[in-house]
């Protein structure tokens, strides 16, 4: 931490409530005439967060065995009555705006700062994205803690800004898509190797929109899957494998009708859905529709998995989200789009076909995380 001395620093006094503010020498005179204690709070711009005089290394200039006043004992009296007073009128009435809010910024002032965090993510669970109590979180809290509050800023839609769209699976170097593309292009060679790289893709399209949902608009760090892999690749991975199962039971269930009532030729159930323009147009008009909810829902929902996977709440959910899905999922589409244009021109050139689409489906992963990761941040709310 440096110290100017034309700066001016926030200071409260233990127990007050009214900021003041002090150049650095001040403060430190402050301190060793006994006026600041070791409880007082200073606001650090460097680190950008409150700290108590004795967390500084303005400690040492403490005046030895200094006890509060008798002026500051009673303020932190009353504040500490202020704040019973906040908490039974929570009690009362759970829903009340205002008390949540006083008895965050009350508790905050105590120095029980969980307990202000509890109060101000109570308000932002229950309103989203509330201007005031982010106002008083980012003033209470340092950017490091903000981070672990939910629903504090709305990110910008990702369509605001296709060029940061764009830009985003190279925002940390071309090494972030030149070795997802190596291992894409040597699974093309593999028997089998579709179903990986598909697995592959989707398990990095998923680290990016968990890593993004905050308004981030780089790649996630390749360790953070190993972090925890149960959370961040198992569960998503059978998750999501249930909810393609519903869809392949859906789209199957249906041709398996239309195949016994029409009494078709072909060999099989396989062949008949995958030689009809129809079943595949309505099959991929379902999985855009569906599978991108499923994938946000896993990242933002943390309930049970029966209900996870229930459709009606799916299906729910992408009302709730309103226009914010339908042009998640059209630039989705675009994506889509550009892999089968890719696929089908590019892609029939023996090996030079195969690391292009490789290369391509690299871009295309993050993108998609990117944009699902800004629906989840914006919209993660309606999930629960």
């Amino acid at each position: 931490m440096t110290a100017s001395s034309e700066t001016l620093y926030y200071v409260l006094r233990e127990g007050s409530t009214r900021e003041e503010q002090w150049p650095w020498n001040d403060v430190e005179q402050l301190c060793r005439s006994g006026e600041l204690t070791a409880g007082a709070r200073i606001f650090l711009p460097d680190e950008e967060r409150w700290a108590t005089i004795g967390e500084t290394r303005l400690a040492g200039d403490l005046k030895a065995g200094t006890a509060p006043s008798g002026e500051e004992a009673e303020g932190r009296a009353s504040i500490e009555q202020e704040y019973k007073a906040a908490l039974e009128r929570i009690e009362e009435d759970p829903e009340l705006l205002e008390a949540r809010l006083d008895a965050g910024n009350l508790a905050a002032e105590l120095g029980q700062r969980d307990d202000a965090r509890a109060h101000f993510q109570t308000v932002l669970h229950r309103y989203p994205y509330h201007a005031r109590t982010a106002q008083e979180v980012q003033r209470r809290f340092s950017k490091v803690e903000q981070k672990t509050f939910r629903y504090l800023n709305r990110p910008a839609a990702v369509w605001e800004d296709v060029g940061e769209l764009v830009r985003m699976p190279f925002a940390r170097g071309p090494l972030y898509v030149m070795v997802p593309a190596g291992v894409f292009g040597l699974l093309s060679f593999v028997p089998g190797g579709i179903a990986v790289t598909v697995a592959i893709a989707f398990l990095w399209a998923f680290q990016n929109m968990e890593y993004t949902a905050r308004g981030g608009a780089k790649p996630a760090d390749w360790n953070r899957s190993f972090q925890d892999p149960w959370k961040k690749l198992a569960r998503p991975t059978l998750l999501m494998g249930a909810v393609v199962a519903q869809w392949l039971l859906v789209v199957f269930g249906a041709a398996k009708l239309a195949f016994v009532l029409k009494h078709a030729d072909a060999e099989s159930l396989w062949k008949y859905v995958t030689q009809s323009p129809v079943f595949l147009v309505v099959g991929s008009i379902l999985g855009l529709l569906y599978l991108p909810a499923a994938m946000v829902s896993i990242g933002g929902f943390t309930g049970p998995v029966t209900k996870t996977l229930d459709p009606r709440r799916l299906v729910r959910t992408i009302v709730r989200m309103e226009h914010e899905y339908v042009y998640s999922v059209m630039l989705i589409a675009a994506l889509v789009i550009v892999l089968g244009v890719v696929r089908m021109t590019i892609g029939v050139i023996p090996v030079i076909g195969d690391l292009v689409l490789a290369w391509a489906l690299a871009c295309a992963a993050p993108m998609c995380g990117l944009i699902l990761g800004r629906l989840l941040g914006r919209m993660g709310h309606v999930i629960e």
